[in-house]
């Protein structure tokens, strides 16, 4: 195992770690109807339940409980709380023009809620929901601002990787993800909200009385159990851990590709789709056809935003707009002969939290010249020489014709040059659970099911083909507010 995998389950165990467990495949459940009224009464009564504990999650539980509602638990099958909301670098995209006036200048735009759904709209092939998106832009300041009163402090606005425009906010660090589920956590239990570790839900469904509950049976460590609740919140995450459903998608995403959240399998995943199983069954709907989304993550690449690093095969040549969003990108990837390439940048640049890791494992390394470098890489030194004259020159101009990349934050010409062999990685799963506005969960009919909600990326079809970079997290806080707001929301 790596220094860097070593680490990382060190700190992940050290942190966040509640037990051990495990979880595989694509689960086949008995069906919600083969529980309900067998075994034992509800061991549990609640108004709120939430199924999974990453940030969709723990705002649902939050938001409920802030809101008015008493009786708030969260159920995690998972041996640590967090989900993939722990290995995020920690971009979230907001319409904040307040916070951003500082910046304006610099930024060249002012945002806006429509500016912000059209980029969205346009990252995802226009095939987004813009109802929902309308809403993560116009309550995305708000975001931000309830995030800073648990703690988390945001730096200036900058753009992310796919982000398109400068409206990114994060805590400094590049591992602002983790940040986050602490101050959230730390937030719940303030609150009294209790966290069951290793609680799967295998089972929903809603009785037909006037006074309608929901029942969920959970395995635990202490067997079955079932849990009684006036509404349901399903934050469990997509399925970029199952292979076969992720190969549905696209075939050549086989086991040895690894996620973004365990790139080399020495961590917990537990990115299965179970909850699309769940929601389903009682009537959901599982919206097909928009794909997942690939990135390069773990190796070489040091910066989560655009502008400061070129990306180079292996012959040294640059071969896509690196400020692209990531599936454009990943299209590229995927046609160089061993899907690899090599990211480079130099000192100049503002490097995640990363860097002492990769350069310890030796994903990343350092060059005082170009010769050195390209000795490293084994790639001709005036080609790459080259390379950097032409990127430097376009940087200065602030186009460039080979790609047709705008988005230069530096130059890359002030060494020592910091290199390393990048590969794709899936990240995000875009197909998911039909859900509104308001995110309640929709059957077939288009009419939402009473008291079942879904937040984060089990909830599909909101970004399109493609996510605007920042999203993400943007759609796991306001969607997840809005999951667990009591009536109304």
């Amino acid at each position: 195992m790596t220094a860097d995998a070593l680490l990382r389950r060190s700190l992940l165990r050290r942190i966040l770690c509640l037990g051990l467990g495990a979880s595989s495949g694509w689960p086949q459940f008995c069906s919600a109807a083969d529980n309900v009224g067998s075994g034992a009464e509800a061991v549990t009564d609640d108004d709120v339940l939430v199924v999974g504990s990453g940030i969709a999650g723990l705002c649902a539980a939050i938001s409920a409980k802030e809101s008015g509602e008493e009786r708030v638990r969260i159920l995690e099958k998972g041996p640590l709380i967090g989900g993939h909301s722990l290995y995020s670098s920690g971009s979230i995209a907001a319409v904040a023009p307040e916070r951003a006036a500082a910046n304006s200048g610099r930024l060249g735009f002012v945002d806006s809620v429509e500016a912000f759904v059209a980029d969205a709209l346009a990252a995802g092939g226009g095939f987004g929901n813009r109802a929902i998106l309308t809403r993560i832009a116009r309550e995305s300041a708000d975001a931000l601002d309830w995030l800073e009163d648990m703690g988390v402090r945001f730096g200036a606005p900058f753009q992310a990787h796919s982000g398109l425009k400068p409206r990114s906010f994060s805590m400094r660090g590049n591992s602002a993800g983790r940040s986050y589920v602490l101050a959230l956590a730390t937030r719940a239990r303030s609150l009294g909200i209790p966290i069951e570790m290793r609680c799967r839900v295998v089972s929903i469904a809603r009785t037909k009385s006037a006074d309608a509950r929901w029942f969920a049976t959970v395995q635990t460590r202490r067997g079955e159990q079932r849990c009684r609740a006036r509404k349901i919140v399903l934050a469990t995450g997509g399925f970029t851990a199952n292979v076969e459903r992720r190969r549905a998608i696209l075939p050549m995403l086989s086991a040895d590709i690894g996620t973004t959240a365990n790139p080399d399998g020495s961590v917990w995943e537990g990115a299965d789709g179970d909850g699309i199983d769940l929601a389903c069954r009682v009537g959901g709907v599982f919206l097909t056809g928009f794909g997942l989304q690939l990135l390069p993550y773990w190796g070489g690449r040091l910066l989560d935003y655009a502008g400061g690093d070129i990306y180079v095969d292996a012959e040294g040549r640059r071969f896509v707009n690196e400020a692209l969003p990531w599936t454009p990108i990943a299209e590229k990837i995927f046609r160089l002969p061993d899907k690899a390439f090599w990211v480079i940048t130099d000192r100049q640049s503002v490097k995640g939290a990363t860097l002492g890791l990769k350069l310890l494992n030796g994903a990343v390394r350092r060059a005082d010249t170009i010769e050195g470098m390209a000795l490293a890489m084994d790639v001709p030194v005036e080609t790459l020489a080259k390379t950097l004259a032409d990127y430097n020159a376009a940087a200065r101009r602030g186009y460039d014709p080979l790609t047709g990349k705008r988005t230069f934050t530096q130059t890359i010409d002030r060494p020592p040059y910091y290199f390393g062999r990048e590969h794709i990685y899936v990240h995000t799963t875009l197909d998911g659970i039909a859900t509104d506005e308001h995110a309640r969960v929709l059957d077939k009919a288009g009419a939402s099911i009473p008291g079942l909600y879904a937040a984060g990326e089990l909830a599909g079809g909101i970004f399109g083909r493609d996510r605007l970079g920042g999203a993400g997290l943007a759609n796991c806080i306001v969607m997840g507010r809005v999951a667990g707001r009591r009536d109304g929301n």
